[in-house]
């Protein structure tokens, strides 16, 4: 619609000459005679027709026009995105990295501050594009995989049996590796900004179930270390404890950011006790009890802080014992309280203490 509308409501160029055109057309056709209509030639034709012809053609190329020009000023990033394939956009990612590494060595005077800014905000906005547009993709990616699967009614094919190209995107464990390090950029490029940092982690939440991805997690943890979403969860909550007067929608980016958070430490460590463990040793399992105690009035956080709690503590000595240590469980009975009519609250949080009475650690059996 920018092309047509302009943010404050007026009609562009493009749009006006199609609002005029458009009605010329339908006039003109009316009073074109019988023994004319078949013809393309616009001698002889009602002037309305002549006219709207000239409006509709001329506002269709203006539009193209802008399309392309936005296009290349970034502003029309989300239809360049739509087109490119994810591994077009992991290399766009990869050359703003190198940039602001190269600009980080460079150093030098500072710039205008206020120019400065608007190039940091550009930035932080392409980033998230790029990151919404690979779940985009994956989304549909998978949604293939599985239609493949119900058609052939037998496992998916072998790796290595060369029919991928045919059937699907990518091969397996392909595009979620791309996925989790277009996120691993995104994070380290712009870990104080809570909507780049919340477009990655929901990205990593993607992902977090595929072995490959769990994989480098464990054995590649300098480049893939469950320690960057921990830490960056936990500046996040630092930061929206220090806003005095945070804006209702400062105040739910924060949330959300921190809903993500919990869903991508549940997620990752869903079946897998060496991950789990991972998760808690990095400080993981107090960003959880941190963002449901301070967001313990928030529903969606607490429902899914609490299941993040339970997957990391299921059949899981060490975990429970430093849940016990930290005081998750007078946390969890707290949330519970404060939000009584949740049932997801209640289920996930009775499903804590209930494993947690099932099978307590004996050094921590009074606790």
């Amino acid at each position: 619609m920018g092309v047509l509308v302009t943010p404050d409501g007026s009609i562009t160029l493009p749009g006006l000459l199609l609002a005029i055109g458009v009605p010329l057309l339908g006039i003109g056709h009316y009073k074109v005679p019988n023994d004319a209509i078949g013809s393309f030639s616009l001698l002889g034709k009602p002037i309305e027709l002549i006219v709207g012809a000239f409006c509709v053609t001329s506002g269709l190329a203006l539009t193209v026009v802008a399309v392309i020009v936005e296009g290349r000023d970034g502003n029309g990033a989300e239809l360049k995105y739509e087109f490119w394939t994810p591994e077009e956009i992991l290399g766009d990612l990869r050359s703003l990295a190198t940039e602001n590494a190269t600009s980080k060595k460079r150093g030098g005077p500072k710039g205008d501050e206020t120019a400065d800014r608007q190039e940091q905000n550009d930035t932080v906005a392409k980033c998230v594009l790029c990151l919404d547009s690979l779940a985009i993709k994956f989304g549909k990616d998978q949604a293939k995989r599985k239609k493949i699967e119900i058609a052939s009614k037998k496992e998916m094919p072998n790796e290595n049996d060369g029919v991928w190209g045919g059937l699907v995107m990518h091969r397996p464990h392909e595009l979620e590796l791309l996925c989790q390090e277009a996120a691993y950029i995104v994070l380290r490029l712009h870990s104080c900004n809570d909507a780049a940092v919340s477009s990655a982690l929901s990205l990593l939440a993607l992902v977090a179930g595929d072995k490959e991805v769990r994989r480098r997690n464990y054995e590649e943890a300098d480049r893939f270390g469950l320690d960057v979403p921990v830490l960056v969860l936990r500046d996040a909550l630092t930061r929206a404890k220090e806003s005095e007067e945070p804006h209702d929608d400062e105040e739910r980016i924060s949330a959300e950011l921190q809903r993500k958070g919990c869903l991508l430490l549940g997620a990752i460590s869903n079946e897998d006790q060496d991950i789990a463990t991972k998760v808690v040793d990095e400080d993981g399992l107090v960003a959880i009890l941190d963002a449901v105690d301070w967001y313990r009035y928030h529903e969606e956080v607490a429902n899914w802080a609490l299941w993040a709690i339970f997957v990391l503590c299921y059949d899981h000595l060490g975990n429970k014992g430093e849940l016990i240590k930290l005081g998750g469980i007078q946390k969890i009975c707290r949330v519970m309280k404060d939000i009584p009519k949740s049932l997801e609250v209640a289920r996930h949080g009775i499903a804590i203490l209930f494993d947690m009475m099932r099978e307590v650690p004996g050094s921590l059996q009074d606790a």
